[in-house]
């Protein structure tokens, strides 16, 4: 019987006898009041000659003991790098100054870089990913492409002004000849009605002379000389407007022949544009040369962000090598706050966050230290007051103390 009480013993013993030796450091704990009564089971709600009742009972003191011990071992680790980290702050605070000036110079520029960094990760990019890839792959082109679409816009204007030009004339000419053809409809008429009226005139003329036997030699004459004359001049305009009409419609000719040819350079500079346009996916040199600026702009924001980058991990760097110098427990727990280096209110305020937090994981401590100790007693008061039942408490301890 005492070597099984042995055994049980030596079983707790090394899983939470440690924690029930540590004391509070003075100052910074407080000691906390649990109510325990609710927790530990009592033997006299379980009936010990009841097989099943009392594995219930073991099974549950065994877990107890088991659970604490597993908790105490994780809040132990963390309690310890709690620690540490505050001995860290103690060790950076005792520093020399000049020691002092050098870390937080190079804590300085940690933050400095980090600000950097998020305003470039908050800011929004105007362009988007793939319009970056496109133009990062077309690099080299896209300055001589804006030259060619400039050019050829340029040029679209130009043909575009020469066949407003041309247009303008082929109307004109258009209406001249119309103009020429209805002179020379009207000259036709006038020559006819000069004729007809010559002919009146040399009628009346007649019957004065044999009618009235009067002389009408003047009349005859002066009647022959204006039909003649007027006549005569009529057909002068006639043909000039003839010759007139000839070379408005060769001018007209060589117009509509400039004016197709023009067409024919508007369609394949248009094809042309059209073409660069597709490529380089934009809507002229304007649109095109704005979107080449924004990405010289994106491009100088991102080498400037790989640079804040390089001189960041470079400072960082800087700063671990520096740390590790001194007897520091985490070097790297400071590039997380590089802040606490530079600033002492920080630092104050990370260690008062650092006490706060060794205070609740000592009040677990003792919490589970607890349980472990009630556990294990409740255990022993078993064994001793059912020494027949401790070969199946033991086997108990035995089956539990492996998971």
């Amino acid at each position: 019987m005492k070597f099984k009480k042995t055994i049980l013993s030596k079983l707790f013993r090394s899983q939470d006898d440690d924690f029930l030796d540590m004391e509070l450091d003075e100052g910074d704990e407080e000691e906390f009041e649990w109510d325990w009564e609710n927790i530990i089971n009592e033997k006299k709600l379980f009936r010990m000659s009841d097989d099943v009742q009392r594995s219930k009972y073991l099974r549950s003191l065994v877990e107890q003991v088991r659970d604490a011990s597993m908790e105490l071992d994780k809040l132990s680790a963390e309690y310890n790098n709690v620690t540490a980290t505050l001995k860290d702050m103690d060790e950076i605070d005792a520093l020399p100054l000049q020691e002092k000036i050098v870390l937080q110079d190079a804590a300085r520029k940690i933050l400095y870089y980090e600000d950097q960094t998020k305003e470039y990760d908050m800011k929004k990019s105007a362009m988007t990913e793939d319009e970056f890839r496109v133009m990062e792959r077309m690099e080299d082109q896209i300055p001589k492409a804006i030259t060619d679409i400039r050019e050829a816009e340029e040029y679209r204007s130009k043909v575009r002004s020469d066949m407003k030009t041309l247009d303008g004339e082929k109307h004109a000419y258009l209406y001249n000849q119309a103009e020429l053809r209805r002179e020379m409809n009207n000259l036709r008429g006038m020559v006819i009605i000069c004729g007809f009226a010559a002919i009146l005139c040399v009628i009346m003329l007649v019957i004065l002379r044999f009618g009235f036997e009067m002389d009408t030699t003047v009349g005859n004459i002066i009647t022959v000389l204006v039909a003649s004359v007027a006549i005569f001049a009529m057909c002068i305009k006639y043909q000039d407007d003839s010759r007139e009409l000839t070379r408005a419609q060769k001018d007209l000719n060589r117009v509509i022949l400039l004016h197709n040819t023009v067409k024919i350079r508007y369609v394949n500079n248009a094809n042309l544009l059209d073409y660069l346009c597709t490529k380089y996916n934009t809507a002229g040199s304007k649109d095109l040369e704005k979107l080449w600026k924004t990405y010289k702009e994106e491009c100088a924001l991102r080498e400037s962000h790989e640079i804040n980058e390089k001189e960041l991990s470079f400072n960082q760097q800087e700063l671990l090598k520096r740390l590790r110098k001194y007897q520091l427990n985490d070097v790297y727990a400071w590039l997380h706050n590089p802040r606490a280096i530079l600033e002492r209110n920080e630092m104050v305020e990370l260690r008062h966050a650092h006490i706060l937090q060794r205070q609740k994981l000592r009040a677990r401590m003792d919490y589970n230290k607890r349980l472990a100790k009630d556990g294990k007693d409740e255990l022993k008061e078993f064994v001793k007051q059912y020494p027949e039942y401790s070969s199946e408490a033991l086997d108990m301890v035995n089956r539990y103390s492996e998971y």
